[in-house]
């Protein structure tokens, strides 16, 4: 398969890699061994997060033995200086390594949130420092707003961006993507399948390899998933008209009920996380995380079931989404 580096880093990494997000500790097929079957394969790029249940951990466990064999990153949902220096040394714990190649914050797609990690208290300032005392080597950013994407790379602060690469964000393709390569940042591609949605992965996972970006993770459920992935990424051919148009049409419908995490919804008038309450819906549905899905909406203050139906997200969401209606469907799921 071939590499591609990641923007101005060093990092040459192939061109599917490996995620994290679905691995948990009842697989068929034991996590541990689908990850070391990947650099069997010669995947060389594992990505986790503090947020993906016991991934960190599960991937660590190879890592004992084969650290030297990949790149890492990992990510924090954390805002501030002092809870992101924790959350690296947790990370650096649980993956069994003393540095880790490129660590993100994750999922910034509010503009209180990108403030938050700028300031001087802010995530930002915990990663320079960790990237001073040799803990991390890169500094990354994850996000599902395409602006947001675009201002923090003017920045000159990160290294990296990741993105959803996918039918449903053409946003990031054309409107992101460019300034990347002009900024000299690294394109990591998310959520190829957007987010388990598409009925054809093999096609939706072609199309995200078609654009032009430097790694495209995918979430790895077992050994048969991951070799399938490895097979049309090594031979990779573009989509044919057909396949195009068949793509489009699966999209065109999906649309009517995704939630692409934008956060375009907020605020809401009684506080509701709704990006959250949605995403939390994702990893009990899709990723299999239901029990971790379950106690992470439990920890939030405000729960879907307080939705007043004023249906001001409804008209804020470009996407038209019915959302007071998902809420419920989603408190019913998380909360059962």
């Amino acid at each position: 398969m071939k590499k591609n580096r990641i923007g101005n880093t060093d990092i040459e990494a192939t061109h599917l890699s490996f995620g994290g997000i679905k691995l948990h500790g009842n697989m068929a097929d034991k996590a541990e061994n689908i990850v070391s079957r990947a650099l069997d394969l010669g995947i060389n790029y594992i990505d986790t997060a503090r947020c993906y249940g016991n991934s960190e951990g599960l991937i660590g466990a190879v890592m004992k033995s084969r650290r030297s064999e990949c790149y890492l990153s990992s990510k924090s949902i954390r805002r501030s200086k002092k809870e992101s220096a924790e959350d690296v040394n947790t990370s650096l714990r649980n993956l069994n390594t003393d540095m880790i190649d490129i660590y993100f914050c994750h999922d910034i797609s509010r503009d209180e949130n990108y403030e938050k990690i700028m300031s001087d208290s802010g995530s930002l300032a915990a990663l320079k420092e960790a990237r001073k005392m040799g803990k991390i080597r890169y500094i990354g950013l994850s996000t599902h707003r395409a602006e947001i994407a675009v201002k923090a790379m003017k920045t000159g602060e990160l290294d990296v961006i990741m993105l959803p690469i996918n039918l449903f964000d053409q946003e990031f393709i054309t409107d992101v993507v460019p300034v990347a390569r002009q900024e000299g940042v690294g394109l990591v591609g998310m959520k190829p399948l957007a987010g388990g949605a598409f009925k054809h992965p093999q096609i939706a996972l072609r199309y995200s390899l078609a654009q032009d970006i430097d790694a495209q993770l995918v979430g790895i459920s077992s050994i048969a998933e991951l070799e399938e992935d490895f097979q049309i990424a090594d031979t990779f051919h573009p989509l044919s008209e057909e396949e195009m148009a068949e793509l489009k049409d699966e999209a065109k419908e999906l649309g009517k009920d995704f939630c692409r995490q934008c956060g375009y919804c907020l605020p809401c008038s009684v506080e509701i996380d709704i990006p959250k309450v949605f995403l939390y819906e994702r990893y009990a549905k899709r990723f299999w995380l239901d029990d971790f899905a379950k106690e992470q909406y439990a920890l939030l203050e405000m729960k879907a079931d307080e939705c007043i139906e004023c249906r001001n997200c409804e008209e804020r969401c470009p996407y038209e989404l019915p959302i007071v209606e998902k809420l419920v469907a989603a408190h019913e799921l998380l909360s059962a």
